[in-house]
């Protein structure tokens, strides 16, 4: 872990760079449904957060903080994209997922539905239903 990684960690957040990245990125993946800035800074907070326990595990690659921050940025925002335009559950590995799902269930964000065919369905009687029309 170099210095320039730890002093850009502790700057970022305040600056507000995560949350403008994210945004970047939803306007690029054309995601139409309007997040509030509570959702979008809770993202950010928790990409950095997986940037840094990446570099404090020694995992990330020697590209630096700012392209790692950005890779983990671009899969919100694509797990945002995919919870917004599909109904299927979220399969992505790991804790990010999870964390995914907890802010956009806290946050309310729309998920379409798939409305399933319509089958008839028999209907079985006890008893005939005219039998009531004569008392």
């Amino acid at each position: 872990m170099r210095l320039i990684d730890s002093t850009l960690r502790r700057c970022l957040p305040g600056l507000g760079v995560g949350k403008r990245w994210l945004r970047e990125q939803l306007v690029e993946l054309q995601v139409k449904i309007p997040l509030s800035d509570g959702c979008l800074q809770e993202l950010a907070s928790d990409a950095e957060a997986a940037t840094w326990q990446r570099f404090a595990a020694h995992l990330a690659p020697a590209d630096g903080y700012l392209t790692c921050l950005r890779r983990e940025i671009e899969r919100r925002a694509h797990l945002v994209h995919f919870w917004t335009t599909t109904d299927e559950p979220v399969d992505e590995d790991g804790d990010a997922a999870g964390a995914f799902v907890r802010i956009a269930r806290r946050y309310a964000l729309p998920r379409p539905w798939k409305l399933t065919e319509p089958v008839a369905a028999l209907c079985a009687r006890p008893r005939p239903s005219y039998w009531r029309w004569a008392s």
